[in-house]
């Protein structure tokens, strides 16, 4: 009873703040449950003076809910409907971007887990990418919101200048959908900035960040090599559930239905846990590494951007 009493406290403020962040998530497309939860908590953190109330209920559903929601994001994953070639223009991307983002957070002096974070974060599908890696390597709490502010930042710039710098450039519409789709890091952020030009660009840029989504399968084992934590042969069950549940829900027909009922449910439970690792978090220890990890995004990004806009002029010669 006194266990339950002690977590109880942490537990309400953590599904509160995934509540209210769900709530505000549906207010528009770009609007990410999982990255409103991690802000809420380090800002709810913050204000409060005392917190030491609601760290068991904080802990709790760090180890409940966290991989249990990254278990159930399996199902999220799509392998069908797309050929060798833009399969093969999607992982060169998702490569290029990781590479990357690996290489100047190294040269900007940067935390390895910090690197690792942010480069699945940009390279792949954001919030929810870095929610996955983060218990993978042992992560601290302040390198996940790090990570996480910066991927967001990020793909809130792009959704600001892609339309502008597509009618300088005069992009056409499936140059401007592929941009959205392998560059922009977060699910929401490519629906709101590919649906302004229109339906048909829209299916386009989602059908390829889906593709990008489906590169989690093998994020997990190239972080881990990269950490050095392979040494240990260990690779934590629910990432083997999550492969497993992957695996099925693309061979097994009838599957999609286990993959609509565990989508929502996988999001309430990674916006729990992203909730719970902001209220664990001080914000002075964030605001230490300074504009380093936005500057590292920020400039594989562009170097990206740059490289596929210099394939477009020349595929229009």
């Amino acid at each position: 009873m006194n266990t339950t009493k002690g977590i109880l406290p942490g537990l309400i403020i953590v599904l509160l703040i995934t509540i209210v962040s769900f709530m505000l998530s549906f207010l528009h497309p770009s609007f990410d449950a999982l990255v409103i939860s991690i802000i809420f908590g380090v800002l709810v953190a913050n204000v409060m003076k005392e917190k030491e109330f609601f760290d068991n209920g904080v802990a709790f559903a760090l180890k409940i809910f966290l991989p249990i929601g990254i278990a159930l994001y399996g199902t999220q994953l799509s392998f069908a409907g797309a050929g060798v070639k833009l399969w093969f223009c999607v992982i060169v991307i998702v490569v290029s971007l990781f590479a990357l983002t690996y290489f100047i957070s190294k040269v900007l002096g940067l935390p390895k887990n910090l690197g690792l974070l942010l480069s699945s974060g940009v390279s792949v599908c954001g919030a929810s990418a870095i929610a996955i890696i983060s218990p993978l390597i042992s992560a601290k709490k302040e390198e996940t919101s790090i990570s996480i502010i910066a991927v967001m930042v990020l793909g809130l710039a792009g959704m600001i200048f892609y339309p502008i710098v597509s009618e300088i450039l005069v992009l056409t519409k499936n140059e401007f959908a592929f941009l959205t789709g392998v560059t922009l890091p977060m699910l929401g952020q490519v629906k709101a900035t590919a649906s302004a030009a229109g339906q048909e660009v829209l299916a386009t840029a989602l059908k390829l960040k889906l593709l990008r989504i489906s590169c989690l399968i093998f994020l997990p084992i190239v972080v881990l090599m990269l950490s050095g934590r392979e040494k240990k042969f260990y690779v934590p069950w629910f990432i083997v559930v999550f492969i497993v549940l992957a695996m099925g829900v693309n061979i097994i027909k009838g599957a999609k239905v286990i993959a609509d009922v565990a989508e929502p449910v996988s999001k309430f439970l990674l916006s729990s846990a992203l909730a719970a690792i902001g209220l664990s978090v001080d914000f002075n220890s964030i605001a230490e590494e300074g504009a380093k990890p936005l500057l590292s995004v920020l400039l594989s990004w562009g170097i990206v951007v740059l490289l596929l806009y210099l394939i477009f002029s020349l595929g229009n010669v």
